[in-house]
């Protein structure tokens, strides 16, 4: 192995182990640094053995020196900031990124006031200016392509033309102030949801505040040579989306920019499930396809004009860098171009080449810049794939019965799909089997694409209107590009779901790709007359081989390692405003009560069901749900439960004998007409014997509805009653003071028994509104932990009222908002309480 290869390993554990917060400070690691670094000085001066050994735990060392000191935590003399609206000042850090529904800035130098008081900290902070909505509630931005939300079509976006103008002369380099409420990012809030917090934390961002409105521009860093360069790129991109936005169509237009310049903020959720279903994302991370073309295209020019060869290194380093600048310089960009370069300098100085020493060097030139890129999807996805062209694509095309001209169309994408395959597990939590074939025939189209588009982005710098020939044919590519996803998106099974695996198996999977690698280019067994020679790397090859097969089934089929067997356990999910509970039962049966859902006026495109739920039932290998409860079909406990019974199989749905007939509704009964499941209209007294250790009731509403109260709706929701051993949980879905005052009614006239309603844990009502207080009702359930399902809304949930009688019951008051999902497990005996943002654990008994 090259040394510059185990060199990487080594810097790159040192960070790896800086980030697991082992309690060692920078100061001291760096001080290890040195230590090492003298004992190797020392040991290569001495010539001895053990001096390797000394570099590379320099390196660690160092690794974990560099990651400790370039982490930027939040600044303590900002906290009282926090939760209240500010005054902003800043300069524009990098170009604004804008998106369907807002336009977000990144600010450096950031100084926050409030109330005549000004702090400067460390750090950078985020920006996020919302569009207003359209005149009937409607979101008009979503869908709008970039130069109509920067000033083409500003009254569309409820934009006036002035405002949409000063959004486009925002450039990097801009001191700006906004005013608006300064917060932390969120966090993960479901077990192995995105950390958005540690995201912007690795990219040195530290808080976040929500725009009242647009900047105010206050001047320019015109004398900054940093500034002039950020500022020319940032004019020179705006040119060429707005030569691809005149001459394509919406879609085409995003397929492109996506394409070109890895712009993915216009694609559509439809289009993102598609592209990963279909394993072809990377098209939209400029990688090394996109830097093999700009790096191809520059050699010829040089050859064309008859550079030599200092020259020709200059140019393509020109060509290549500002092309990288140009969309960014993200992770996959950075490493395609320092083994473009590196693989440049060997083709015109001929001298012994490694591809493993180049690729473990962009690694480390970009680990040294950003030591956090480590744990981002895009750099593990990115080298990961090169990594799989590299060492498996050749042994492969040397040894599998492929024509000629079809081995490389064939292995490259086979030997980048084999190295990619557990990450893709781990944060897509999908394996596309027909991924191979996907590419071999979209990746040829798209390679056109790419050079049409880059000779368009040449041509329009010089003039627009010498682009659009180039631009209209790229765009017209697109049709068929999409065509063919759509149909292998399509193909039953073609797409698997796998939970996230665990670090083990993904370890297990990449050592026997090597062992497999090592021992299939071995070399071919000998036969002599009298023997045969097989070399001892071959005899690992179907061991390993074996090895892969299980590791990969493993990797579909999952491994729960989070409980024990025999236990239930029931999850509040953190979907925002509306509620969804999982109930996985002992003997492994699955129950849904409600999916989460956004209000009919809301202008959030976050749909929680395909964006929480749906993952979360996958990573935790759950491929079918036995039942599905609506407990009423309000939006924010529907609508989401849209996106389950689409992409998970469903046994039955369970709902009230209640009449609502709206659109979402009657779409809802129609899917599940389409997908034949049975829908099941219940009331109290109907028992379910889902798992006969748990016993499942349903104590509301009454035969007879309840009619005039403050929302019939809600108050004849679904309460349902879990108990296994000597824990109860009663689901109370949105029931308010009528319909709690008709379950005490229900005691006391002896239709309904005392100890149904007691339970240890209460699922607050309503969302804990200031109508969810009954105390009769409370003194019958009695619950230990009360736990309120509620995001972010405008109704005042959950009331200080309701927190402050909850309190004053004696009982424990969680709150997914805050909490993150909360998970109870039980044996029956003892109860397990862990919350998704918070590490410990306590038990009841």
């Amino acid at each position: 192995m090259a040394p510059l290869v185990l060199i990487t390993v080594a810097y790159g554990a040192g960070i790896a182990l800086a980030y697991t917060g082992i309690g060692v400070s920078p100061a001291v690691a760096l001080a290890g640094a040195l230590v090492f670094l003298v004992a190797t000085v020392w040991g290569s001066w001495r010539g001895k053995r053990e001096t390797p050994f000394f570099l590379l735990f320099c390196f660690v060392f160092a690794g974990y020196a560099w990651a400790g000191l370039s982490r930027v935590a939040f600044p303590p003399e900002l906290e009282p900031f926090l939760g209240h609206y500010v005054k902003l000042r800043g300069t524009i850090a990098e170009r604004p990124v804008i998106y369907p529904n807002r336009i977000v800035f990144t600010l450096q130098e950031p100084t926050v006031e409030l109330a005549g008081e000004s702090r400067r900290g460390p750090g950078k902070i985020q920006a996020a200016f919302y569009f207003p909505a359209g005149p009937d509630g409607r979101d008009e931005s979503k869908g709008a392509p970039l130069q109509e939300v920067s000033g083409r079509q500003q009254g569309e976006n409820g934009l006036r033309e002035d405002e949409g103008s000063r959004l486009e002369k925002l450039l990097p380099g801009d001191r700006v102030l906004f005013q608006g409420r300064l917060d932390l990012p969120p966090e993960a809030a479901n077990p192995g949801d995105f950390n958005y917090r540690e995201y912007l934390a690795r990219r040195g961002i530290v808080a976040r505040l929500e725009a009242q409105g647009l900047p105010v521009f206050l001047g320019s860093g015109e004398g900054d040579l940093q500034y002039l360069l950020r500022r020319s790129l940032s004019l020179v991109r705006q040119r060429v989306e707005k030569g691809i936005e005149e001459d394509l169509h919406p879609a085409q237009a995003s397929f492109l920019m996506g394409v070109l310049l890895g712009a993915k903020e216009e694609l559509t959720p439809d289009d993102r499930e598609v592209y990963q279903r279909t394993g072809v994302m990377h098209l939209f991370a400029v990688s090394g396809l996109h830097l093999g073309f700009v790096l191809f295209f520059f050699l010829a020019l040089a050859r064309l004009l008859r550079f030599g060869r200092s020259s020709t290194l200059f140019l393509v380093a020109f060509g290549v860098l500002g092309y990288a600048a140009l969309v960014g310089f993200p992770p996959s960009v950075t490493r395609a171009a320092v083994m473009g370069l590196t693989g440049t300098v060997a083709y015109l100085w001929p001298r012994r080449k490694s591809a493993p020493a180049s690729l473990a060097f962009a690694a480390l030139v970009i680990l040294i810049f950003h030591p956090g890129s480590l744990f981002d999807a895009g750099f593990q996805l990115s080298f990961a794939a090169t990594w799989g062209i590299i060492y498996l694509a050749g042994p492969l095309g040397d040894r599998l019965p492929l024509p000629p001209g079809w081995k490389g169309a064939v292995t490259v994408p086979l030997g980048a799909q084999l190295a990619v395959l557990p990450l893709l597990a781990l944060y897509f939590q999908q394996i596309p089997f027909l991924s191979l074939v996907a590419n071999i025939l979209v990746v040829l189209l798209a390679g056109l694409v790419v050079n049409l588009g880059l000779a368009g982005m040449i041509l329009t710098l010089l003039h627009q209107g010498l682009a659009g020939p180039f631009f209209l044919t790229a765009g017209a590519l697109t049709l068929p590009i999409r065509g063919l996803l759509d149909i292998f998106a399509a193909v039953p099974g073609g797409t698997l779901a796998a939970p996230s695996p665990p670090w083990f198996l993904t370890a297990a999977w990449f050592t026997l790709l090597a062992i497999f690698n090592w021992s299939f280019r071995s070399g071919n067994e000998v036969s002599f007359p009298h023997f045969r020679f097989r070399p001892p790397a071959r005899r690992w090859l179907i061991p390993s081989l074996v090895g892969l097969l299980l590791t990969g089934f493993l990797l579909v089929r999952g491994i729960d390692l989070s409980g024990t067997p025999g236990q239930l356990r029931v999850t509040f999910l953190n979907v925002g405003q509306g509620d969804a509970v999982l109930v996985e039962t002992p003997g492994r049966r699955s129950l849904l009560v409600d999916g989460g859902g956004k209000p009919a006026f809301s202008q959030s495109s976050f749909d929680p069901g395909r964006q929480v739920v749906v993952p979360y039932l996958t990573r935790r290998g759950i491929r079918r749900l036995d039942l599905v409860v609506n407990s009423h079909p309000h939006e924010d406990h529907l609508g989401g439960l849209l996106a389950v019974c689409e992409k998970i199989q469903v046994g039955e749905v369970v709902a009230p004998p209640v009449k609502h007939p709206t659109p979402l509704w009657l779409k809802f009964e129609a899917l599940l007409e389409e997908r034949g499941i049975p829908l099941h209209r219940v009331s109290s007294g109907t028992t379910l014997h889902l798992d006969p250790k748990v016993r499942i009731t349903f104590l509301h509403p009454p035969p007879s509805l309840l009619t005039g109260t403050r929302s019939d709706l809600n108050n004849n929701s679904l309460v349902m009653r879990l108990e296994y051993g000597r824990f109860g949980f009663l689901l109370t879905g949105d029931i308010e003071q009528e319909g709690m005052t008709a379950l005490v009614e229900a005691v006391r006239r002896g239709s309904l028994s005392r100890e149904l309603l007691q339970a240890v844990v209460l699922k607050a009502p309503h969302h804990g509104s200031a109508t969810g207080i009954v105390l009769e009702f409370a003194a019958l359930v009695r619950p230990q932990v009360v736990v309120i399902s509620v995001g972010p809304n405008s109704f005042g949930h959950p009331s200080p009222e309701t927190l402050r009688f909850w309190q004053e019951q004696k009982a424990t008051v969680l709150r997914t908002d805050t909490d993150g999902a909360v998970i109870f497990e039980t044996d029956g005996k003892r109860l397990i309480l862990r919350t998704g943002r918070a590490r410990d654990v306590s038990h009841r008994s």
